[in-house]
């Protein structure tokens, strides 16, 4: 399997279908409870997005862990699906994460596209 483990910010319906989709896969799951720092958590980042429209506080969030060098990759769901696929699985088997920390905005839920890109995804990690 090439994600070990996915940390998550927090229980927000985004973060639920993250979780629910990784518990399929027997993929470990955290939530960042924050009694460690999340630098000492996570030694990378993925930030799904439509578009290239990302949230500030994901952007931020982004940018802190590369200025501590931690590695970042970021997925447009709506671009061509086999090709985000692909680069999502290129990513990880290049950079070996441990403890990946996924974040996406809220309106996310609302594109059909995303059920959809989790499901490949699993087809393609194994």
């Amino acid at each position: 399997m090439l994600l070990k483990k996915i940390v998550l910010r927090n229980r927000d319906k985004f973060e639920q279908i993250v979780e629910d989709w990784s518990k399929k896969l027997n993929i470990d799951v955290e939530i960042f409870d924050g009694k460690e720092s999340l630098l000492d958590t996570v030694d990378s980042i993925v930030v799904l997005h439509e578009d290239y429209n990302i949230s500030k506080e994901n952007k931020e969030l982004r940018e802190l862990l590369e200025r501590n060098h931690k590695i970042s990759h970021q997925v447009d769901i709506n671009a061509t699906l086999n090709a985000s696929v692909s680069s999502l699985r290129f990513w990880l088997e290049n950079n070996k994460p441990k403890s990946v920390l996924m974040v996406g905005d809220e309106k996310l839920l609302k594109n059909s596209r995303l059920e959809t890109y989790f499901d490949r995804l699993a087809q393609n990690i194994n």
